[in-house]
């Protein structure tokens, strides 16, 4: 066995001979390693004895103090590999391709020892310069690079000289070629000027949000993010495209989320709203759907900041396909198995130290799709919930975002499920949103000041928005859990509970939502809370519909009047984002609203229509759902049914507790923005029977209707999403309070994936509707 000199090379112990020592620069302090590869050699602290680079690829650490005498003997072991590789493919293409080897059967088998393996010729081309002529199988031609040491064929065959290494594939991207390069010229001549960007990332409050989105927010505490002065840095055109075209979209997402009371000076004189569009465009033609581009960690955060884009902007189909794309890519990738390992990066410069983890990527793209995917009334891309393991340096608010991922996914299976929404299912998954609430602290849902943000520093305002967000998102996922039972039988107390909820926690959205948009002003920033307030504006009004919230009584008065100044408040708010932003969906949100303020009106409710004689009648309210038809909500059905009086419910209370008998009175209606004080978490279907029989049970002195009542008694609610028009469903001769009215003009869909100008809603609004109407009762 030949014996090869052993180099000093560093280990953890930092045990080593004493070696003969070469005269480097005072102060050097590098590897051979990251020499030969013309990176930066990092070390994690000053004691450390292996560079980080080293250490990521498992390679050997040798300082330039010591001579670099490791370079031979691999190179001879690959020589050998690859002679032995070369004939058995020959001999395999030989079998399989026989009329094609020019030199028949006759020929003498070809043995390749390792001394002369280097040394192999290849056969000439037979009058023509095609590598794939007669007389050279396909294989062969292939592999002539690797047995020339290198050298490029002289023929137009594809070069497999230069194929990384499985530890050079993680870290460092293929040469580029001529196409790519011209690519990487384009984007590059794309970016604005360096004043341009300084003013962008000075005017712009989503510098950290941007840089920090990929990343937990334990992270974000400890500095283990890029600088956010990083954004500002022009990568040069030699980079590879996805770098260019990830800097590209940084700097969209910054310029999206300016608020609209920034100045912004520009040397271009090109508008934001082009500058963006075209960016976008560019980026998504040439590198989002370039399969030989995308496979680093700069293209999935590309895909990624073009779909959140796409969101901000309101075109939720075009987010949710790019999301798609960007997930399909990170399977392929193999991003959901890498757990906690950084993603191989496309930029030799970048620091080791703040690359993206996969892990923390997998997590954020399956919170994204399944958000939009909720929205949209589509499956979710993956059932993958491996990011919810424990992990203990996960902050309360990373545990809590992943545990609403869960639900998120949970909540679009069970509406997929044909028939009748599983109640069962329902149960189990409050219980989970329960668990959720109970992990943060009490605190956590108290509402922050807005002062004390918005003069505080970077990493307050990212902890107040992301606290903001995610008391959002689960009051709203509270909401469309609960919203296929909100009109059901209200003679049913079993569906109590579920209004109780929806009407509760639209409530609390609301009150969150006034809070974020006076920090945050800007309608393209943070879209989704847009669509939470719709919802919870809808949902709140349309709760009004249930005869116990028509009551008359000081204390529903009361909080009726609440619920109106919230309701116009958040309306408002919305109308003062589209003037002051130009912004459609805004003030479509807003019209949606004002049509629906009327159900607040008791007059209104108790007017007893649609009788034969048509006295008192009142005419229906209508909502022209696009591309799909138009609701019509006839209040007055109600008074042709007689009703009893109510007691108000316990959840007529801002901040209920909902384990408690006591009942509400007028006192005990708050509308001051931090009576989420005492939050006791959400009950678990445990307290079902007892909270809804305290809330929105009937007054002592009226009987409660027995199941052959029930029977007997048609439900309040019926839906008929048929296809007949004009048709009301038969339930005791009375029209029903809701009905839809299918119209043939609205068959005529816009493109898949239309814009937010072409199409509002982008079929959110059917989402709803269809969730609502699925408590049709023609199943119970």
């Amino acid at each position: 066995m030949e014996h090869e000199r052993r180099l000093p090379v560093r280990g953890v112990d930092g045990a080593a001979p004493e070696p003969k020592r070469r005269k480097v620069r005072k102060g050097t302090r590098s590897c051979w390693e990251c020499r030969r590869r013309k990176i930066r050699c990092l070390y994690s602290s000053e004691d450390a004895a292996i560079c980080v680079n080293c250490e990521s690829r498992g390679t050997n650490c040798v300082s330039q103090e010591f001579a670099d005498e490791q370079s031979s003997a691999p190179d001879r072991r690959v020589t050998q590999r690859l002679g032995r590789v070369e004939e058995m493919l020959e001999k395999l293409v030989e079998k399989i391709m026989p009329d094609s080897y020019s030199s028949g059967k006759g020929r003498p088998s070809t043995s390749v020892s390792p001394a002369s393996a280097a040394e192999v010729v290849d056969p000439e081309p037979v009058g023509s310069e095609c590598p794939f002529s007669v007389g050279k199988p396909p294989m062969f031609e292939v592999l002539a690079p690797l047995r020339k040491n290198g050298k490029a064929p002289a023929a137009p065959c594809p070069s497999v000289a230069d194929l990384p290494t499985p530890a050079s594939s993680q870290h460092e991207p293929a040469a580029l070629g001529p196409k790519y390069t011209q690519v990487s010229k384009t984007l590059h001549e794309l970016l604005p000027c360096q004043q341009d960007i300084d003013a962008i990332a000075a005017a712009s409050p989503a510098t950290n949000f941007v840089i920090s989105f990929f990343c937990r927010y334990r992270d974000i505490v400890s500095g283990k993010t890029e600088d956010p002065s990083l954004i500002c840095v022009i990568p040069p055109s030699t980079s590879h495209p996805t770098v260019l075209a990830r800097r590209l979209m940084q700097l969209t997402n910054c310029i999206q989320q300016i608020q609209p009371t920034t100045p912004l000076r520009l040397v271009t004189t090109e508008s934001t709203r082009c500058l963006m569009a075209k960016f976008v465009t560019v980026v998504t033609e040439l590198v989002a759907y370039s399969d030989d581009l995308i496979g680093y960690g700069e293209g999935l955060e590309t895909l990624t900041l073009i779909s959140l884009y796409h969101g901000n902007a309101g075109n939720l189909r075009k987010a949710w396909l790019m999301l798609r794309r960007a997930i399909s890519v990170a399977q392929l990738m193999g991003v959901d198995r890498l757990g906690d390992k950084p993603l191989k990066s496309a930029d030799p410069a970048a620091n080791p130290l703040t690359l993206i983890k996969a892990k923390s990527i997998w997590f954020r793209l399956n919170f994204t799709d399944r958000y939009l995917s909720l929205l949209l009334g589509l499956p979710a891309g993956t059932d993958d919930n491996s990011f919810l393991l424990d992990d203990p340096d996960d902050e309360p608010m990373d545990k809590l975002e992943k545990q609403h991922t869960v639900v998120m996914g949970a909540i679009i299976k069970r509406n997929s499920t044909k028939g009748d929404p599983s109640f069962g299912m329902t149960q189990a998954i409050d219980c989970d949103l329960e668990a959720a609430a109970r992990s943060v602290a009490a605190e956590f849902w108290q509402l922050p000041p807005v002062d004390a943000v918005v003069d505080g520093g970077p990493a307050e305002r990212i902890r107040a928005m992301t606290q903001l967000m995610l008391q959002m998102n689960h009051h709203n996922l509270l909401i469309l859990l609960h919203l296929p039972f909100m009109l059901r039988d209200p003679k049913e107390r079993r569906w109590d509970y579920s209004k109780a909820t929806c009407v509760s926690s639209s409530r609390q959205l609301l009150r969150t939502f006034l809070v974020f948009r006076k920090m945050n002003k800007a309608s393209n920033a943070c879209r989704h809370t847009d669509y939470g307030a719709l919802t919870a504006s809808m949902t709140l009004l349309l709760g009004y519909l249930d005869p116990k919230l028509q009551a008359r009584d000081q204390n529903t008065t009361l909080q009726r009047e609440s619920d109106r100044g919230l309701i116009q408040e958040a309306r408002d708010k919305l109308q003062q984002m589209a003037d002051r932003n130009g912004d459609k969906l805004a003030r479509d949100a807003a019209c949606v609203i004002g049509r629906l303020l009327p159900l607040l009106n008791p007059d209104l409710m108790a007017s007893g229509g649609g009788g034969n004689e048509g006295v008192g009648e009142v005419p229906a309210i209508h909502l022209e759902i696009p591309y799909l038809g138009t609701i019509n909500i006839n209040p007055s059905a109600h008074a042709q049914t007689p009703q009893h009086d109510v007691q108000p419910h316990a959840h007529a209370t801002p901040a209920p507790n909902i384990n408690s008998n006591a009942k509400a009175t007028s006192a005990s209606i708050p509308v001051n923005q931090n009576d989420y004080v005492n939050f006791p978490a959400y009950p678990t279907p445990s307290h079902i029977s007892q909270s809804a029989a305290t809330e929105w049970s009937t007054p002592s002195d009226h009987p409660a209707s027995t199941e052959g009542d029930q029977a007997a008694d048609a439900p309040s609610f019926p839906m008929d999403l048929g296809h007949d028009t004009n048709v009301y469903t038969d339930f005791n001769s009375f029209a029903p309070v809701m009905q839809f009215e299918w119209s043939q003009a609205q068959l005529a869909h816009p493109e898949l994936a239309a814009e937010a100008d072409e199409w509002t809603f982008q079929g959110f609004d059917t989402t709803y509707f269809e969730s609502l109407f699925s408590s049709g009762a023609q199943g119970l």
